[in-house]
This record gives C-alpha cells, sequence and structure tokens, in this order.
C-alpha cells in the first residue's frame, strides 16, 4: 500500500454534559458545523446514568442529524486514577451499543478479553463501529511496543485503531508518527494516532500526512491536553491538503 499524500483525516468535535452546560457552547459548534464530521460524547466527564446519556445523545442527534455520534467512556483520568470498575465498564458499553445510540464505540484495549469479545459480536450486530483505543499518559512507549498496540487492535478487527501517548520530547513524537505511517502502510483499517501536550499538536493537524484518518478538536475549552479548537484545526489542516 503506498501513502495518500495530502489525506484529510475526519475531524471529530469532543462534547459532553450538552444540556447543562453553557449555550454559548452548542451555538459555537453550529457555527463551525461544517468544520467537523463526527460529535465524540465523553460520557465520563459528567460519570451519570445510561438513561442520562441517552437523553443527552438524543439532544444531539436533533442539533446535528448528520453527524455521525462516538461514544467514550475513558476508565481512567490524566494521573491514572481509576473511574470505574470493568464490570460497570462492560455493562455501560454493552446497553449502548443495545439501544444504538451511536454509530462508533470506543472500546479500551485493556479491557478483559471475554468483554471485548462480547462487546465487538454486539456492535457487529447492531451495525456500530468500533474505535479500540489505548492511551500512556505518562510517557511514549517503544516503536515495537506501539507497533504491537496497534498489531493487536488490527487482530480485532477494529474500524479504528487509536494510540495516544505523553511524548517527553520531539523524538517521541516523531516514534509515533512513523508507527503510524509503517502501519496504515501494512493494512486498510482507519489508524489515528495522537501525541498528547502542546508538544504534540503537530500530530492533530499533520496527521493525515502520515495516514493518520482522524483527528479531535474542540470549542468552548479544550477536554485533552493539546486539543485545538475546531476552527483553528481545519484551518491548519487544509495546510497540509496537496
Amino acid at each position: 500500500m503506498t501513502e495518500q499524500k495530502g489525506a484529510i483525516p475526519k475531524v471529530i468535535l469532543t462534547l459532553s454534559n450538552v444540556q447543562n452546560t453553557d449555550n454559548a457552547i452548542i451555538q459555537e459548534a453550529i457555527q463551525y458545523a461544517d468544520y467537523f464530521d463526527v460529535i465524540e460524547y465523553r460520557a465520563d466527564l459528567v460519570n451519570e446514568t445510561i438513561a442520562f446519556y441517552e437523553t443527552e445523545i438524543q439532544w444531539i442527534k436533533s442539533k446535528f442529524p448528520s453527524k455521525q455520534i462516538l461514544f467514550t467512556y475513558r476508565t481512567e483520568d490524566l494521573n491514572g486514577k481509576t473511574k470505574i470498575t470493568m464490570d460497570a465498564y462492560f455493562e455501560l458499553l454493552k446497553a449502548v451499543i443495545e439501544k444504538k445510540l451511536c454509530n462508533i464505540i470506543d472500546l479500551e484495549l485493556m479491557m478483559y478479553d471475554d468483554y471485548m469479545q462480547k462487546l465487538l459480536e454486539l456492535a457487529r450486530a447492531n451495525d456500530i463501529e468500533v474505535l479500540i483505543s489505548h492511551h500512556e499518559y505518562e510517557f511514549t512507549p517503544r516503536i515495537k511496543d506501539m507497533l504491537a498496540i496497534y498489531n493487536r487492535m488490527i487482530q480485532l478487527n477494529a474500524d479504528y485503531c487509536k494510540l495516544a501517548v505523553k511524548p517527553n520530547d520531539g523524538k517521541d513524537v516523531l516514534n509515533l508518527m512513523s508507527v503510524v505511517y509503517e502501519t496504515k502502510q501494512n493494512c486498510n483499517l482507519n489508524i489515528i494516532g495522537i501525541a498528547m501536550e502542546e508538544i504534540g499538536r503537530i500530530t492533530r493537524v499533520a496527521c493525515g500526512v502520515f495516514g493518520s484518518s482522524m483527528t479531535f478538536g474542540y470549542v468552548g475549552e479544550p477536554v485533552a491536553p493539546g486539543q485545538i479548537h475546531i476552527k483553528d484545526l481545519h484551518d491548519q489542516i487544509t495546510l497540509y491538503k496537496s
């Protein structure tokens, strides 16, 4: 496989707690609706019930009927503190899939194997795409370890394979992008690579050059370290379009 020069990644807007937040955030999202393709609903940022999430997502769909919905619940915070038990995580994602609340569901790679297989089968049965993710909040793994992480996601037949790392320097950022490039050359899946923090911002805008197919932005305030406002993200991405 050859690389797609100047490929434009899908842009994902991250939202949460939309009915209780400042209406200006939603108005801002509506203003820049042409600049993103998918809405990621970060359920862990409010840590509520499935009924609450269902109401929220239906409200989002009423405002943005043409946008795909990605459902995400991060099981750890940026300090590595556990937010939810694995059993509760499984039951939540199972309910989200069964209710068909989203078009794409984020499954964390490190969950129990039997839970992963059950959720993968359930998602396929309900025509929901699967994004398998892995986050390293403290460091950037070695190149061979990052390749192994992506290969495991590929073996699970994910529709999207996402790895996010914390870089300590420019070499870490370069290593991640090299791994994304190499992985993409050997598969037809959607590969996503993000280096967090300010030093990794280039991975959010130039990612398409290396084969990364998605990038995340915000309106209001960023919800992840290094995230870029949706308008700035759109403007900067176009610089890499061939």
